[in-house]
């Protein structure tokens, strides 16, 4: 049993009612639409396709209406016999059938049915073409693209003006299926909207054309619109037909920067030897698209064209000496190592600086030398210069080290050396410990530039030599917490290490170092005192309440140097803090109290930096603000 699911009854009785039901409609006559609806719902699966022709054959709207309402119905196999049966309904089923391309299950059937009705549906899907939906619209400019008639290619055409994007692809892959390249002409016209979408549409349908396009399109190269031309140099640049070369190089003299940039990327896609020379050419273009499109072009010949672009780095056209070090760059052929080395020379900047670049990529030792020369010219290609030299690795820091000059181009130097970061370090420690003069001096500084754990323990070996020591000292003070300590370490040993790790102490202008240089303060050898009193001067009002705070329980020794400390700060920022550590508030935190703060006071009125706290400690001590109430606080 196939039919409905509620007519679940023995397939004998079903039988006899059928037969039944045809019995009774013979004796009356002619069936009218109820009797075959029941007929049709009692039949069998293999009879249903007859009573749906003969409900066809009542060609009442009631009847096409009972037809189309089988194309919802629950079995997939009574919505295929209805959409069968709707094919013989002519034009009256033409709607039906559009509709159930909807439906995901016999929407393939619906279409092939359009497909085999052929030219006799044309006009019904021409017409559909002025419906008002869209999506309707875009339906039927597919079906005729499927049905492949020529009578649609005019409506068609049409349709590639009509307000909906989708409706507009639609009409360009329908005319692509249809194989009409006259269209191609209006297709062009779409690149005025700018879509970059739908021009993708339409250089693919350009493709599928070929060579039957390339006349169209050439002659598109002459539109007025600057898009269609551009348009048509792209779709050009995709067929790749010999013949269209001399309109696309004829092309490169477009007005239009964007036609010209397409032009050259279409002739690059053809990549034979004819077109070499113009896109030559095109590197010496105004504008830097075209020149970078043709760089590029040329570059994809690889090794074959190496010859040919040496030749024209003695071009006398800068943009052509330019482009040629570009490609070379890209090509990366050895042989182009020393001729780009030359044009570190160049007169023009611009050939310079490519051909920088051009040596980043070979990372030749070779350049090494030339480039360092040409630092000492031109320092403004430093940051370039340094790339290269990250790319050429050690070697390069080794004759960086030993290169001499001026201060700014030492300072340009050293700025390299520190850019090359991990490169550079292995050269850096061996120069440290084993070079002389002042690359020794160089590579010691730069350790502690970069601030390399691994260095710490390099540059405390350097600590005890008397005469660089010092310039180790410094590196550390610059690299944190555990280089800190090496050089506290070293201040209670004996030799020349003592007195550079002193220095270096002296040397800390870390914020972060703060804390450590405050711990200092409690240390029983007064040269470290000292040592770590001179960067806390230096923090200046930052270090005032630090300072303050370790002053409350500090043995007497050192709270001497830490009042010298506050004492010896002349900056304007400190004025308020040190006035509240001499001026409490009797609710302040961290306050000195008692004779603490009395000799505080005692000191900073003798030795303090700072003139107007002096004047009103002098005063209050004299008693004309006071009555020298602040002596009493001493017991």
């Amino acid at each position: 049993m196939t039919g409905p699911k509620r007519y679940r009854i023995p397939v004998i009785l079903t039988s006899l009612a059928a037969v039944l039901v045809m019995f009774h409609s013979a004796l009356a006559g002619q069936p009218d639409l109820e009797s075959l609806k029941r007929r049709y719902y009692l039949a069998l699966e293999t009879d249903r396709p007859a009573v749906l022709v003969r409900i066809r054959d009542l060609g009442t709207e009631d009847a096409l209406r009972f037809t189309v309402n089988l194309l919802s119905y629950p079995d997939v196999r009574v919505r295929l016999e209805a959409v069968e049966s709707l094919k013989g309904w002519g034009e009256r089923g033409y709607g039906a059938i559009f509709q159930g391309m909807d439906n995901s299950e016999v929407g393939w059937m619906c279409e092939s049915i359009f497909v085999e009705l052929g030219p006799e549906a044309v006009p019904y899907l021409v017409e559909m073409l002025r419906d008002s939906s869209d999506q309707n619209r875009a339906k039927a400019i597919y079906l005729l693209g499927m049905m492949g008639d020529p009578l649609a290619i005019e409506p068609l055409t049409r349709s590639l003006k009509d307000p909906s994007r989708e409706v507009r692809i639609q009409a360009i892959q329908a005319l692509a299926d249809l194989g009409d390249e006259s269209a191609l002409g209006q297709m062009l016209e779409l690149f005025e909207a700018g879509d970059v979408g739908l021009r993708d549409f339409v250089l693919t349908a350009a493709e599928r054309f070929g060579w039957r396009a390339a006349e169209v399109l050439e002659a598109s190269l002459r539109s007025r619109s600057e898009r269609v031309r551009s348009g048509a140099a792209m779709a050009l640049g995709r067929i790749r037909m010999p013949g269209s070369i001399p309109h696309l190089e004829r092309a490169l003299e477009d007005p239009s920067p964007m036609v010209r940039r397409n032009v050259t990327r279409a002739l690059g896609n053809f990549e034979r030897e004819d077109v070499q020379s113009s896109l030559l050419k095109a590197m010496a273009d105004p504008d830097q698209e075209v020149q970078e499109y043709a760089s590029n072009a040329l570059a994809r010949y690889g090794g074959e064209i190496v010859p040919f672009l040496l030749d024209h780095l003695k071009a006398d056209d800068p943009l052509v000496r330019k482009n040629a070090v570009s490609s070379l760059r890209k090509i990366g052929d050895r042989r182009a190592v020393v001729p780009v080395i030359k044009m570190l020379d160049d007169p023009d900047a611009g050939v310079r600086l490519f051909a920088v670049s051009a040596l980043v990529e070979f990372r030749d030792p070779r350049a090494i030398r030339p480039l360092i020369h040409r630092l000492e010219k031109e320092d403004k290609i430093h940051w370039l210069v340094s790339f290269a030299f990250m790319e050429i690795g050690k070697d390069a820091v080794k004759e960086l080290l030993e290169a001499t000059g001026s201060q700014e181009f030492c300072s340009v130097r050293n700025l390299i050396i520190l850019r090359m970061g991990d490169s550079a370090i292995d050269v850096l420690h061996d120069r440290a410990l084993n070079g002389s003069g002042n690359i020794r001096l160089n590579a010691i500084s730069m350790l502690g530039e970069l601030r390399r754990p691994e260095s710490i323990g390099i540059l405390s070996e350097i600590l005890k030599d008397p005469r660089d020591g010092w310039v180790a000292a410094h590196s550390l003070a610059r690299m944190g917490e555990r280089a800190w300590a090496v050089l506290l370490e070293d201040c209670r040993r004996e030799g020349p290490e003592r007195k550079n790790a002193l220095g270096g102490l002296s040397s800390i202008d870390d914020a972060e170092g703060l804390p450590f240089l405050l711990d200092l303060l409690a240390e029983e050898d007064p040269e470290v005192r000292r040592a770590g009193s001179t960067p806390l001067v230096k923090a200046g009002a930052r270090a005032v309440p630090l300072v303050v705070q370790r002053m409350t329980d500090l043995p007497e020794t050192s709270f001497l140097d830490a009042a010298e400390i506050l004492c010896r700060i002349s900056v304007e920022e400190a004025t308020g803090p040190i006035s509240s550590a001499l001026f409490p508030e009797p609710w302040a935190s961290e306050a000195l109290e008692g004779d603490r703060l009395y000799e505080f006071r005692r000191i900073y009125a003798r030795r303090g930096a700072l003139e107007e706290i002096r004047m009103r400690l002098k005063e209050e001590v004299s008693g004309s603000t006071g009555g020298g109430t602040w002596q009493r606080i001493a017991p």
